[in-house]
């Protein structure tokens, strides 16, 4: 055997390379980890801010787009600004004519009315709201064939027959007397169908000649929110009301106003049908609808008369729409409404003060010069400052597309006796103001200017901003604008991107 020997300082040398090359490998494994720590965070530092400035430059894109095409950038919302709720605004066609308003006005009133919605909406920020909005119109069988135009302004039309037919209607005096109602006898019950559209929390119903001017977001948030919390508490407080001494509900149902302006002191009001606000409820929906059925409508003037022999009669409307709600909500369903200040809400610039017509009876002389509500200190609604009014409906001030520019007792004029004529001119320049603004971002959009041929007339131009060209419906110039320009502007100012 032959043995290797090796000697000691041999072994000693091998040792000492083989540390050497252990102290080399951990100090670059120490290297390597203090790159990766002090590299790595700049890299994801470098691409976060990438990401910001990309996100940033899409943004300002988005409204250098929505400026070019609207003249605002009233569509641009960030994820910070998601809407509260998708309010449903609703209107109700029931004929296609009304007698009071030419086709080409009632176009525009739909058109403005839309207008007035949206800007009053999440969708223009400058408005403040956080709602958003979906248009619904019901529109009555009767009037199917002019419901093409609603569908073009973007409102989905809900097209349905009368609620309840006259011949299911067992009491004899309704049955036989409500096809003469003021405006529509029994079909104006499809107004009930805003119950029925329970995709929203709170459905918005008026009549097409009304306008919004101020969002409504406290009344939203009172009905919506917890009436136990913070907030809830604070909507409730700021709500305006007729009566602000009275209890709010615990669960709002629905907000209202009454026609004052036709009651008698110390009878019942009806409910003013322009205008509710309301959380939908089919069961609510089918209440109504077997009352009408059972049909307990006592006639004549007395404090007995009308739905239930309550009081609830004797007034335009009574049969129908102005005095079943107010019944209902009194009689049926107490304590779950309230009573918005009418001069806020639903603003007519009516007289309710007993002086004249209508209702007036001259021997009740102790009634005369009363406020209609009964109550010491009423508001003059005629004396209202106009920028306190949340939405209008143009009633007593006759409708904007009329140009009515007199004051008289003749028709179709501001009746000095139920109106002011110089309150009324500022009510009706706010519709032609939102209209004079349609027109200026449709003119923006298209670069066509011939939208601005509607604003030619020179009649009272004060209030009416060129848009009439004499007294009267054939005074009036319409929106200059096709098809394919509204289509335009129902993507370019009207968008459905919220958030």
């Amino acid at each position: 055997m032959v043995l290797i020997h090796q000697s000691p300082a041999k072994i000693s040398q091998r040792r000492g390379s083989a540390g050497t090359k252990t102290s080399a490998s951990t100090v670059r494994r120490l290297l390597l980890v203090l790159f990766v720590a002090l590299i790595l965070p700049l890299v994801v530092l470098q691409k976060k801010i990438l990401t910001n400035s990309i996100n940033a430059a899409t943004l300002s894109l988005s409204t250098s787009n929505n400026t070019l095409n609207g003249g605002s950038a009233t569509t641009v919302t960030t994820s910070n600004n998601k809407p509260k709720a998708t309010i449903a605004y609703a209107i109700s066609l029931i004929r296609c004519s009304d007698f009071q308003s030419s086709t080409s006005g009632l176009l525009d009133a739909a058109t403005i009315l839309r207008h007035s919605v949206h800007k009053t909406s999440i969708r223009n920020p400058a408005s403040g709201s956080r709602y958003d909005y979906k248009l619904y119109a019901i529109v009555h069988t009767k009037a199917a064939s002019c419901s093409q135009i609603l569908s073009d302004l973007g409102y989905e039309v809900l097209l349905r027959d009368s609620p309840v037919q006259i011949s299911e209607i067992r009491g004899n005096y309704l049955r036989k007397n409500v096809h003469k109602e003021w405006c529509c006898g029994a079909d104006e019950f499809v107004k009930l169908m805003a119950y029925t559209i329970e995709d929203h929390p709170i459905v918005v119903h008026t009549d097409i000649d009304f306008m919004y001017y101020q969002p409504m977001d406290t009344i939203f948030d009172a009905m919506l929110l917890p009436h136990d919390s913070e907030e809830g508490k604070l909507a409730q407080k700021n709500i305006e009301m007729e009566y602000p001494d009275k209890v709010i509900p615990e669960n709002i149902q629905a907000y209202l106003t009454r026609d004052y302006h036709q009651v008698i002191p110390g009878r019942k009001a009806a409910f003013q049908a322009g205008f509710i606000v309301l959380k939908p409820n089919k069961d609510v929906y089918e209440e109504y609808l077997e009352i009408i059925r059972e049909g307990n409508f006592v006639e004549g003037f007395s404090r007995e008369n009308g739905w239930g022999g309550k009081g609830y009669g004797g007034v335009v409307g009574s049969m129908a729409m102005q005095g079943l709600p107010a019944y209902y909500y009194d009689i049926i369903r107490p304590n779950t409404t309230v009573e918005l200040n009418g001069c806020r809400y639903n603003h007519m610039g009516a007289n309710i003060f007993y002086e004249d017509v209508p209702n007036f009876i001259r021997r009740y002389k102790d009634l005369h010069g009363k406020c209609r509500r009964n109550v010491e200190g009423c508001e003059d609604c005629r004396k209202t400052d106009v920028s306190l009014v949340k939405n209008i409906h143009f009633t007593n001030c006759r409708k904007p597309w009329n140009c009515a520019g007199k004051s008289s007792t003749g028709k179709g004029d501001i009746d000095p006796r139920t109106a002011d004529y110089d309150h009324c001119m500022g009510v009706v320049r706010k519709w032609h103001e939102v209209r004079t603004d349609l027109e200026g971002s449709i003119a923006n959009i298209t670069g066509d200017t011939k939208v601005l041929e509607g604003q030619s007339g020179e009649y009272n131009k004060d209030a009416f901003m060129g848009h009439c060209s004499e007294d009267g419906q054939k005074g009036y110039l319409p929106i200059v604008a096709d098809k394919e320009v509204m289509a335009k502007v129902a993507q370019k100012i009207w968008s459905e991107h919220v958030g």
